[in-house]
């Protein structure tokens, strides 16, 4: 249900804000086109001829095996926390999110160290466990770090769909495993495809992992091409097509969703009703779900403190500390503005500012190295068109510093601020707006004590995820950062990169310990939210 014309007339113009947000998120995807097929380029032929069949094949080849991957670890524990009762069900709850916070690329550095000849893990199995490393470590290391998008969006569906129909199948005679195969799992279909695409984006926009792995990709090629070759029309025909890449990744995904029911017949569901579980059965739940979270999670935060204990650091962390704080909570306090701008022309707004909405979504399918890229193209475009008119002077806005740095960081994840405030603020009935209205309430009055206090929680979530994001963005902040300007992320890869993984332990676990308590609180609000939501139906 829509606001009407003239409701709309007498609040906040919609359509601006919509439009805004969707220029924000997509314009340095659209600036990379005139960089792309601007003469240059001298390296693309050679990369073309050298390098560009590696990079898709390993594209292909780690998206491939980190999807079965996260299907294997994220939808069987969603089930079985979902549908059983077993000792640690609601610990293992809280605990199989939260690999979100640790970002791949430190799994990766402790991960390698762990199995290499002298680590722990090497000397536990006497050498049968293989090195993390190539093609396959990168799949390990991604999937153990992004199976919480799976687990997530299929715990979701599984707790909100289909218990009406499972039971039937299990009136009707099906084993649970058939119940499961046959009913719930076809009804959480499109929530699990929904993860499986943010598996994919996320694995394609990595960079630090697949770099330190050795398994040079299409964003790694970027960055060469940037900073090795000095080539940027390379780096733009190279960030192109990783940008079709994603984007179809992203279409696809929505495509698939569209027209498709999950609806069930018969009016409300049943509450869910849990399974106890037999002492053996409880004992294999329990260790499928503590298996994710320990590789994940405890083994590299295990090892990274053991080094940073046993290792003095050759220069204090607090400046990188700073940096990252700075840029974190800045970027969600924009981002969030921009979300909350935007779910409300999403809510009050006609056609034009609801394809808006739906067009910035689009930019989170965007990397980071692309969106590092596109600024950059679009300061270049800046600075000439102010050659241009004032005549030749010195450079104003071409090197960007930090605002370049924040751009690029909305461009990446101002989209992911948008979908939880939308969900907040399609909780609040349009009649709680009319009465307001009617009783004399200005249109910011409306927003301020109605709409902003009742969407808190979807708005504390989208500021808090953002902020996480952003403390772990590695590539738009290696191209765009100024020289004297340093993050966590962009430290502990520095070291690591040296083959001085002593030295990254430290910034890798005061990364790793800022993301953690913010990814519980996350997980306990998103928790409540899904209770609130249920009850109210």
């Amino acid at each position: 249900m829509k606001l009407s014309s003239r409701e709309r007339w007498r609040g906040v113009s919609p359509a601006p804000i919509g439009i805004f947000a969707a220029l924000l998120c997509t314009l340095p995807a659209i600036a990379l086109i005139p960089m792309a097929i601007a003469d240059g380029g001298s390296h693309i032929g050679h990369l073309i001829d050298t390098q560009l069949t590696s990079y898709a094949l390993n594209s292909i080849t780690i998206v491939v095996m980190t999807v079965i991957g996260t299907l294997l670890l994220g939808v069987p524990t969603a089930w079985l926390t979902t549908r059983y009762n077993f000792p640690g069900r609601g610990l293992l709850s809280v605990a199989l999110p939260l690999p979100l916070a640790m970002p791949s690329y430190i799994a990766a550095y402790a991960w390698l160290s762990m199995t290499s000849n002298g680590g722990p893990f090497h000397d536990l199995t006497n050498g049968y466990m293989p090195t993390v490393s190539g093609v396959a470590g990168a799949a390990f290391v991604f999937s153990i770090c992004l199976y919480p998008y799976v687990y997530l969006l299929s715990r979701q569906a599984f707790e909100s769909r289909g218990v009406n129909s499972y039971e039937a199948a299990r009136t009707l005679g099906s084993s649970p495993i058939k119940a499961f195969w046959k009913v719930s799992l076809p009804l959480a279909r499109p929530a699990i495809m929904a993860g499986m695409a943010l598996v994919v984006m996320e694995t394609l926009a990595d960079y630090g992992t697949v770099d330190f792995l050795g398994t040079p990709t299409f964003t790694v090629g970027i960055l060469r091409a940037w900073i090795s070759l000095g080539d940027p029309e390379a780096a733009a025909r190279l960030a192109l097509i990783l940008l079709v890449t994603t984007l179809l990744v992203f279409g696809g995904e929505r495509l698939s969703r569209r027209g498709q029911s999950v609806a069930e017949n018969g009016g409300r569901s049943k509450p869910l009703q849990r399974v106890s579980l037999s002492s053996h059965t409880a004992l294999f739940a329990i260790l499928c779900c503590t298996i994710p979270v320990i590789f994940g999670l405890i083994a590299p935060v295990w090892y990274l403190a053991i080094l940073a204990l046993e290792t003095a650091p050759v220069r204090s962390p607090v400046d990188a500390l700073q940096g990252t704080l700075l840029v974190a909570s800045l970027s969600a306090l924009i981002a969030v503005a921009v979300g909350l701008g935007a779910a409300y022309a999403d809510r009050t707004g006609g056609w034009f500012a609801n394809v808006s909405v739906r067009v910035a979504h689009a930019g989170y399918a965007v990397p980071g190295a692309v969106a590092a890229l596109g600024v950059i193209a679009l300061l270049a475009a800046a600075q000439s068109l102010i050659d241009t008119v004032f005549g030749s002077v010195a450079p104003l806005i071409a090197g960007g510093g930090i605002i370049a740095l924040l751009f690029a960081y909305q461009a990446r994840f101002a989209a992911a601020a948008i979908g939880p405030c939308e969900s907040a603020l399609a909780r609040i009935p349009f009649t709680m707006d009319r009465a307001a209205r009617s009783l004399g309430a200005s249109r910011w009055a409306v927003i301020r004590r109605i709409h902003v206090p009742l969407a808190l929680g979807g708005i504390v979530t989208a500021a808090l995820l953002v902020f996480v994001e952003v403390m772990k963005e590695l590539p738009a902040t290696m191209i765009l950062r100024p020289l004297d300007f340093e993050t966590l992320a962009v430290s502990a890869h520095h070291f690591a990169s040296d083959e001085r993984l002593t030295q990254a332990a430290l910034p890798s676990l005061l990364l790793i310990m800022l993301g953690l308590p913010i990814m519980i609180l996350v997980s306990w609000m998103m928790s409540r939210q899904q209770k609130e939501s249920a009850f109210d139906e």
